[in-house]
């Protein structure tokens, strides 16, 4: 009874986890595609009043470098939807301030209020974010979303911001510039990497001819070592075939360390030598017995 209490109370919790899951994956649906509402664009002046509206729809520019004055600011409000037309709650909307002058960005994020994005950009913004960068900048509105397949980036136009004169803020840090507006005095000279000369090599003649120097000991082991010690075939005919099974897998074993010694691993070689040993180990024993018992028919 407990086994079947216990397998009961796995059931259930499964089902528990697979109906979470299923309803997490119902909230994160995809998205097809984003789109805006009528977008609203309200210059003010410092005073708060209101110098002129401009509205447009996506994706068509909306401004057309009004002049900011100072302490003044742009108000944007917009809707977010889906193609088909239905109200859509985006994880972030913000709009970009990006000079054409030093090439770096200020964001104001909008808020959402009455299903409506509200988001105040200004003189204000630029210099708390960026530093003091009077000049035109291009304004962009970017949505995002984890369930949208792609960011929406809507390009409103472009405006000019008057600064303060009395304003102490310096201007964009050269380190936040992009590199095609960093100023001359801030850019590094080009390194230019020096590689070391080759060292001078003997002609290859000089080294082939030592190279047939050493070798020399070894042809003369592989020439003489047989003729003193008399070396010979005679014994083939005992056996022949196990007398050519024997050197064949001896060559082939000392092939195999050439072959380890240019490109194999140890890994791979080991198996190989093993199984090269056995061969060689196997028809060896076959030749001598057959070579003892022919010295023993001899013998009687």
């Amino acid at each position: 009874m407990a086994v079947l209490r216990w397998a009961l109370a796995a059931l259930l919790v499964q089902a528990a986890i697979f109906s979470v899951s299923a309803q997490d994956a119902a909230d994160t649906a995809v998205v097809t595609e984003l789109e805006l509402g009528e977008v609203t664009v309200t210059l003010k002046d410092a005073e708060g009043f209101t110098v002129s509206t401009l509205t447009g729809t996506y994706p068509k520019a909306v401004l057309s470098n009004p002049q900011v004055p100072q302490g003044g600011a742009l108000d944007v409000s917009l809707t977010v939807k889906t193609k088909g037309g239905d109200a859509f709650k985006a994880q972030q909307v913000m709009v970009q301030l990006k000079s054409k002058s030093f090439g770096v960005s200020a964001y104001a994020v909008a808020k959402l209020k009455s299903g409506t994005y509200t988001a105040t950009v200004g003189a204000a913004v630029v210099e708390k974010q960026i530093g003091k960068a009077t000049g035109e900048y291009e304004v962009h509105v970017l949505v995002g979303d984890p369930t949208a397949p792609k960011a929406l980036d809507y390009a409103l136009g472009t405006a000019e911001l008057l600064f303060s004169a009395a304003s102490s803020a310096p201007e964009p840090a050269a380190a936040l510039r992009t590199a095609h507006l960093q100023p001359r005095a801030n850019t590094k000279p080009e390194i230019h990497h020096i590689f070391r000369l080759p060292e001078k090599r003997p002609p290859a003649g000089v080294s082939l001819f030592f190279t047939a120097l050493a070798l020399v000991p070894l042809a003369a082991v592989v020439l003489y070592v047989p003729a003193a010690t008399g070396v010979n075939f005679k014994a083939w005919s005992v056996a022949p075939l196990a007398a050519l099974l024997f050197h064949c897998g001896l060559a082939a074993v000392l092939l195999l360390y050439l072959v380890f010694f240019l490109q194999l691993n140890l890994a791979q070689t080991l198996p190989l030598a093993g199984l090269g040993g056995g061969f060689v180990a196997a028809s060896g024993y076959w030749l001598l017995s057959s070579l003892s018992a022919q010295r023993l028919k001899k013998a009687d």
